[in-house]
């Protein structure tokens, strides 16, 4: 499908790639990691013909197969053409080409209903047969079924139905990158490549998309930092490093393990390689003057050459680096209970919203809690609620001696812009043990060199992010709530903060979308779901089978029941009587479509007679019910698909 062959890729004096191949096949299932500035994004920018030669150097060859269509998400996008667009609308333009048949439809049955058209020209005549051409291929084609496929793909995704008739500025960024993944779906490329396709998504949408991917046809290449999302979908890995791409033969847990053992053969081999080298060169220097060893000595010396000029240090990206949280004194048995809680936000209508309504709740020392819900559900408005930082009504009680550290998705505003990121974690350090490792911590959260003397007012919001999240790693505190803190991060940061939470003494409470995370770090859930909450005692793993086992009997119950295969005799009056209804329902939606359809096909035939015009007092009627027949079939043929799914 695609090869690269020899491939050099360099951004101004920085090479990413030299001299490396790859392939990516049929049906490939690709994950691309690598360290955070190895190049991945840009690689898959390329691939995707997204930057000129003019911005990156290439070299080598990038060879595809013809048939070869390719479906990019970038992290950064922009709808500037398309704003004033409905979401709907925007997505109905995933196949260009149902599209741009539809709009020529419509462009055609308004004029052929116009009255200024001469209904016996030839002009007219040719209208007609062209009308017929279309609305047989969009027929052919599937263009009865494209407003469908994308409704379902934009629900699968989180849309409601309201959202469809909604303009795409209405939606946050992160709701865009949704509209964009789902016209990418729905485009059907023969290559997908998705740059950290999880970042906006909430763990129903997530495990939606996931689904999707699982039974997509065709070649998926994921640049991601979810651990989880890599390990389910992918079967092979690409390694940027070293300015070389390296081949894994499985999913990223596969790779983590094997890289490890390929370092360790690595690090034998330099270190054969080394001895070889000290042999060669002792060799060289004692015999290189001798005229019975001169010959042998200048041999030894080629050898030596060779292969000091091959030898290249092991790679090793594992972190040494660890860190623990200043101690806190402990904190009373209750930590935080909340009795009678409500919260509402007023809308721009002028009614309410209500996130939460008569909520009790009560946080014990030491518990690791996991906040989860769809987007929208209230998770960072409880957050705020346990941290103080809104108002609400009901009573909060926090506990004894709590001393309490939050990091909010906002907490960048509270930085200092004329400061140094170096200067900003100095001061926020409580002693000089302290001072002395922020240096390592910023490196855990990818500054390093010269980079932390930046000021913290040019940094990109991810950037700043980084910051303020290594700051909290600098307070002392027994209540410690985190507001998805790792957005920013890449897989080496986030196994640091992970070791860093494992080892923390207090009450820990986590927002995030991230499963591998919160499935090391938690052992309760708290589920937010239509303003209540709901409570599992249970990890996060656990919580997710339960979670997956009620969605299964869920989606069981609404198959039709006609569709279900039974195993045992029932002597239910009540089942037997809905699977009659249900197959009578069905027989007759069918034997409707069959009767539409033949008049469809009778009156296409009638509208592109040539004696059309002559032979009936009223054409303009036969049209009109032309058209009448087509919108009611395009309904029942979805009511069709609603009821056999």
């Amino acid at each position: 499908m695609l090869e690269a062959r020899n491939f050099s890729l360099s951004v101004g004096t920085k090479d990413l790639l030299i001299n490396t191949s790859f392939r990516i096949g049929d049906k490939d299932r690709i994950g691309l990691v690598g360290l955070n500035g190895t190049g991945k994004s840009t690689l898959l920018k390329v691939i995707s013909d997204q930057q000129t030669t003019h911005t990156y150097s290439i070299s080598g060859e990038i060879l595809k197969s013809s048939g070869t269509t390719l479906g990019y998400l970038p992290q950064e996008i922009s709808f500037e053409d398309d704003l004033e667009k409905t979401s709907l609308h925007y997505t109905l333009q995933a196949n260009s080409t149902l599209y741009e048949l539809s709009e020529l439809i419509d462009q055609m049955e308004a004029e052929l209903a116009s009255p200024e058209h001469d209904h016996e020209s030839e002009a007219y005549h040719q209208l007609i047969h062209d009308f017929s051409e279309a609305t047989h291929k969009f027929e052919r084609l599937g263009g009865y079924r494209m407003q469908s496929d994308s409704e379902k793909v934009l629900s699968g995704l989180g849309f409601s139905e309201a959202d469809f008739h909604k303009k795409v500025k209405a939606f946050s960024g992160g709701w865009q990158m949704r509209l964009l993944i789902a016209k990418l779906l729905l485009q059907n490329p023969t290559l997908l490549l998705l740059d950290e396709p999880t970042n906006h998504l909430d763990i129903d949408s997530l495990r939606w998309l996931e689904n999707y991917l699982l039974n997509y046809e065709h070649s998926v290449v994921i640049v991601s930092h979810d651990r989880f999302f890599l390990d389910k979908l992918t079967t092979k890995t690409f390694e940027i490093g070293f300015k070389r791409i390296h081949e894994y033969k499985g999913n990223y847990s596969f790779y983590e393990s094997a890289k490890v053992e390929r370092y360790e053969q690595s690090m034998a081999k330099y270190k054969n390689d080394l001895k070889k080298i000290q042999h060669l060169e002792s060799f060289v220097e004692r015999f290189r003057y001798k005229a019975t060893k001169a010959r042998q000595a200048q041999s030894r010396l080629r050898e030596m050459q060779k292969l000091q000029a091959e030898l290249e240090t092991p790679e090793q990206d594992l972190s040494q680096i660890s860190f623990r949280f200043p101690k806190a004194l402990p904190s009373g048995k209750v930590v935080l209970n909340l009795e009678r809680i409500s919260k509402s936000y007023p809308l721009a209508n002028g009614s309410q919203k209500t996130v939460f309504q008569d909520v009790n709740l009560e946080v014990m020392r030491g518990e690791r809690i996991a906040i989860v819900g769809s987007n929208g559900a209230g998770k960072t408005t409880l957050c705020k609620i346990l941290s103080g930082q809104t108002e609400f009504d009901g009573r909060f009680t926090l506990g004894h001696n709590v001393e309490l550290s939050y990091y909010s998705q906002h907490q960048t505003e509270n930085l200092a812009g004329e400061k140094t990121i170096l200067k900003e974690m100095m001061d926020a350090a409580p002693d000089s043990e302290r001072r002395q490792r922020v240096r390592d911590i910023l490196g855990c959260f990818l500054f390093s060199g010269d980079s932390v003397e930046k000021r913290i007012s040019v940094l990109s919001g991810g950037e700043k992010s980084r910051v303020a999240l290594a700051k909290i790693l600098l307070q002392s505190s027994n209540l410690l709530i985190l507001d998805e803190p790792t957005n920013h991060l890449d897989m080496r940061s986030k196994d640091m903060l992970i070791e860093a939470l494992e080892n923390y003494n207090g009450t820990l409470i986590i927002v995030s979308h991230d499963r591998y995370f919160l499935d090391s770090l938690v052992d309760k859930v708290i589920e937010i779901k239509d303003g209540l909450l709901n409570i599992y005692q249970t990890p996060y793993a656990d919580y997710l089978h339960k979670k997956e086992k009620q969605l299964s009997l869920e989606s069981a119950k609404q198959q039709p029941q006609a569709q279900k295969k039974v195993t045992k005799p029932t002597n239910s009056t009540k089942a037997k009587t809905a699977i009659k209804n249900n197959d009578k329902k069905l027989a007759l939606l069918e034997k409707r479509i069959q009767e539409l359809e033949d008049e469809k096909k009778e009156l296409e035939n009638t509208i592109s007679a040539s004696d059309f015009y002559q032979s009936h007092s009223d054409p303009q009627k036969t049209l009109q019910r032309y058209q009448h027949v087509s919108d009611e079939l395009n309904k029942l043929y979805e009511n069709w698909e609603t009821m056999v799914s």
